[in-house]
């Protein structure tokens, strides 16, 4: 930095003015930036049953036709999907959101209640009701009508679209059907999941079968397949709680899984963010406007009070105009560091994916 040369002016040594208005105010902010320090991160261990990502909410939709008045292992079926349905949503991770939708439940079995039990899908429990109100939404179900595979796969598509938009890279919501039944309501089932699938938030569905034939176990396989998620067949109640208390774990383990990757994201931030907060600290003490300022300050005060000094306003103020502007050395800096921040978070992120197709 060109400096102006400095004299004593009369009885007045301008050049302890100038050094006394400068001792208080360092300009060398440069030394003001630290080097990132890496931090150590937890071991994530994928799940080993991982076959998507993790789940941001969880629709369970429950058959309600006809059919599932039947008895197996001495009980309905209505009775028995009701009871492990509770448990299923009950027990998942407290950060998921889970819903009932239930299907086929107006009407009645009789070609006179068709029209209405074709039409009759409906979210019994919604993502925002508490859990404790589970037992209640699921209690008052009866097996009554058809069975609209394809319409309540419809009507979950709905339901996704109602939340709110998702970006990309959030967790997708995931239907899981449950049925033991193949489509009576002239649907397309499969071409209904495939739509739903493919409607910009890949939700998938996966379908269980609780006591099916081998027609319907295939149709519930391809509306799985359909929609990038897994049949799960269930010959008898204890199948049934099987197959429900491993997807509750598989999805309890993707969820832990996540969480502990959303902690390690926040963990690669932070020395980011101290270093910024360090960084703000010592600038604003290194900020050469605030000594520019400062001896523009001195020099008109002198002249306005008529001090000795005023012999140095001259030289003071041509000493602040000559210092060299900062260049907006700050943001620089910032925008440097979060975009470095940005790579390496988008760098581990990628690194830890689970392949979701």
């Amino acid at each position: 930095m060109a400096v102006p040369v400095v004299a004593q002016e009369g009885s007045v040594d301008c050049q302890a003015v100038l050094n006394e208005v400068l001792a208080d105010r360092p300009t060398d902010f440069q030394s003001c930036v630290v080097e990132i320090e890496p931090v150590d991160l937890r071991q994530c261990d994928a799940p080993e049953t991982a076959t998507g990502r993790p789940s941001s909410h969880i629709l369970l939709a429950i058959d309600a036709s006809g059919s599932m008045a039947g008895r197996v292992g001495g009980e309905t079926k209505m009775a028995a999907a009701k009871r492990e349905a509770l448990g299923f949503l009950r027990d998942m991770p407290e950060e998921m959101s889970v819903g009932l939708v239930v299907y086929g439940h107006k009407g009645n079995n009789e070609e006179s209640g068709k029209a209405e039990s074709c039409a009759a899908s409906e979210l019994v429990h919604g993502f925002d009701a508490p859990r404790s109100a589970l037992q209640a939404s699921i209690g008052a179900l009866e097996p009554v009508g058809w069975t609209p595979l394809g319409g309540v796969l419809a009507y979950s598509g709905e339901v996704v679209a109602g939340l709110e938009p998702l970006k990309e890279g959030d967790l997708a919501p995931v239907v899981y059907l449950i049925s033991d039944g193949e489509e009576t309501c002239d649907g397309d089932p499969a071409a209904q999941a495939a739509a739903l699938y493919e409607a910009g938030v890949r939700t998938t569905v996966n379908t269980i079968g609780f006591d099916v034939d081998a027609e319907t176990a295939a149709q519930l396989e391809a509306i799985a397949e359909a929609a990038g998620g897994t049949y799960y067949p269930a010959d008898d109640v204890a199948a049934l709680r099987r197959q429900l208390d491993a997807i509750k774990a598989a999805e309890a383990s993707l969820a832990r899984y996540q969480n502990c990757v959303n902690a390690n994201l926040g963990r690669i931030g932070v020395p980011y963010q101290n270093a910024r907060v360090a960084l703000a600290g010592c600038y604003a003490r290194n900020d050469p406007m605030k000594a520019k300022a400062a001896l523009i300050n001195r020099a008109r005060k002198a002249e306005r009070d008529t001090t000795p000094e005023a012999a140095c306003a001259e030289m003071l103020t041509a000493h602040a105009l000559a210092m060299e502007s900062d260049d907006g050395f700050l943001n620089r800096q910032f925008k440097a560091w979060s975009a470095e921040a940005d790579a390496t978070m988008e760098a581990y992120r990628e690194e830890m994916r689970l392949d979701a197709e």
